[in-house]
């Protein structure tokens, strides 16, 4: 005859609640999340500003009036109460451990909710005048979900992988993985969320020091770096990094409390591509100097309102040269925004408004902008955008 399986620890637990008080369920089960130093499963989804011992006060009295004044329990039907379908939600892509904490805290917060509504001296207790939950408001806590959080580093890093792919792609760098061990590929293919994991994982994001994350410091060349220089304090690139870390940073270490707090999204989106452009003789003074070039397309009567596309490097001055892969841009929102994908630009008459930062600025304000004050040129000429670096556009350097 088969011996009954032992029960688990949660069934144990579940069917010893039936003769538990509400007072001994609590002390047993919910204080315990209550104080615990450990983060609940409400991290999957949300990186602060949501704990679920937010939702629990140091009483189960204390703890019962609040949830059922706020509506989070509901002593008609307790199964259907709110706070068990808030800690019921989860991420798709949700991991065995963390699976397994939600299902103890769901089992936990049922299994006393369900004595707690039959035991009369907490449904006669007066309405709760201290509120459980977050302390921030609704769009603090959706700025800090993980959604929203990876669409951020999509826009502001994923974009720009490209220019680190040769070393850091495991689809391109096995002479760097054999020399380097496979660390270096921190691009996971196809896989933003991955990659963004392994990069927080992996400390390559400073959230105490945001400026100092390996993620800048060494593209930058401030410490030894590989790959060589691939952007330089205050090009677009830079700020992009920057936008992601220093909001990434916020978030984790819970600075944000109120929504005029949060940065505003900007204007513009952009997607590198292997569209590449050189202007040739440029003058020597101009040598080691980030040039920013912006380029306008010709439509019918006037050039485009908006930029077309965008670049910005050291100038070589030795060798009277500009050259870079060029990004593609739109308004957010933009119907031109929604092909970038495509990687793209159609044959035809261009414009190259042409920066430079002589002054330095953009070292002492990484967030500062060229502008008029620093257009050093203007640059009509036509081009097909043929793709790769053997094909690209060379123009001229114009003196106007």
């Amino acid at each position: 005859m088969n011996q009954p399986a032992e029960l688990s620890r949660t069934e144990q637990q579940s069917s010893n609640s039936k003769d538990a008080s509400s007072e001994e369920i609590f002390r047993q089960r919910l204080l315990p999340i209550f104080s615990s130093p450990n983060p609940s499963s409400c991290t999957e989804c949300h990186l602060s500003s949501v704990a679920l011992k937010d939702y629990i006060r140091p009483s189960a009295a204390e703890t019962f009036s609040a949830l059922v004044t706020q509506g989070l329990v509901n002593v008609d039907d307790p199964k259907d109460s709110k706070i068990l379908t808030f800690i019921k939600r989860a991420p798709d892509n949700s991991s065995l451990v963390q699976k397994k904490v939600r299902q103890q805290e769901f089992d936990a917060f049922r299994d006393w909710i369900l004595v707690a509504v039959a035991d009369p001296n907490l449904v006669s207790t007066q309405p709760s005048k201290v509120r459980v939950g977050p302390k921030v408001s609704d769009e603090v806590i959706r700025h800090a979900r993980m959604d929203r959080v990876l669409a951020s580093f999509i826009d502001n890093v994923w974009t720009e992988v490209g220019r680190c792919a040769a070393c850091h792609s495991p689809d391109q760098n096995h002479k760097q993985v054999a020399e380097h061990g496979e660390q270096v590929s921190w691009i996971k293919l196809n896989d933003p969320i991955t990659s963004m994991k392994y990069m927080t994982d992996n400390d390559l994001i400073d959230v105490e020091n945001p400026e100092k994350s390996l993620l800048l410091l060494k593209p930058t060349m401030q410490i030894e770096h590989g790959g060589g220089k691939k952007m330089v304090i205050g090009d677009r690139t830079y700020k992009q990094f920057r936008r992601f870390i220093d909001d990434y940073a916020a978030i984790i270490k819970s600075k944000y409390t109120s929504e005029d707090q949060l940065p505003k999204p900007s204007v513009e989106v952009s997607i590198v591509t292997d569209i590449w452009m050189k202007i040739e003789n440029i003058p020597e003074q101009y040598d080691q100097q980030l040039m920013q070039v912006d380029i306008y397309q010709w439509t019918e009567d006037e050039w485009s309102e908006h930029r077309v596309a965008t670049s910005d490097r050291l100038v070589f001055g030795k060798g009277k040269l500009w050259q870079h892969s060029l990004s593609l841009t739109a308004f957010r929102e933009s119907e031109r925004a929604k092909q970038l994908h495509q990687k793209s630009l159609s044959p035809g008459r261009y414009l190259a408004k042409v920066y430079v930062d002589q002054t330095d600025k953009l070292k002492k304000e990484p967030f500062a902008s060229l502008n008029e004050n620093d257009l050093i040129t203007e640059i009509e000429f036509q081009t097909q955008w043929k793709r790769g670096y053997g094909r690209m556009t060379k123009i001229s350097w114009s003196d106007r």
